[in-house]
């Protein structure tokens, strides 16, 4: 078990679950004195069958996590060190891939995400990255 966590990274999305998981993420972050990665991957990998509509969906897209971003941003007290991150692509794989790139301690998450398709698979996204991620995972309800 780690002494401490310096490095917390907390993926989010629009989800009520993610901002419970950021809610987490500000508290462990403190309590650690440590440095806050805020990470939003928009998934784009359902695109293929209609090109000529991709750029207005990816445009969509980082519009959207870029709005979520800064709702998050103003929330996000003074005495927090942090790095604000959007990305695009596979959300479980992304996530993974920053927390190797960055050598994140601890990963805080909700249990589910967005969308009917997700929560079908009970937080597919979630259960890969606890599985393959290198850190400890913090899964919020």
């Amino acid at each position: 078990m780690k002494e401490s966590y310096k490095k917390i990274l907390v993926a989010v999305d629009s989800s009520e679950q993610a901002r419970r998981a950021f809610q987490e993420a500000i508290e462990v972050t403190r309590r650690n004195d440590a440095h806050l990665y805020v990470l939003i991957v928009s998934d784009i990998n359902h695109l293929g069958a209609e090109p000529y509509a991709a750029d207005h969906i990816i445009k969509q897209a980082q519009t959207a996590a870029g709005a979520v971003m800064e709702s998050l941003k103003e929330m996000i007290p003074a005495d927090i060190s942090y790095t604000s991150v959007i990305d695009e692509g596979n959300p479980k794989a992304k996530i993974v891939a920053y927390a190797e790139e960055q050598e994140i301690d601890l990963i805080l998450m909700g249990a589910t995400g967005t969308g009917t398709f997700s929560r079908l698979l009970l937080g597919s996204t979630t259960a890969f990255v606890v599985n393959n991620a290198p850190c400890n995972v913090m899964v919020v309800r």
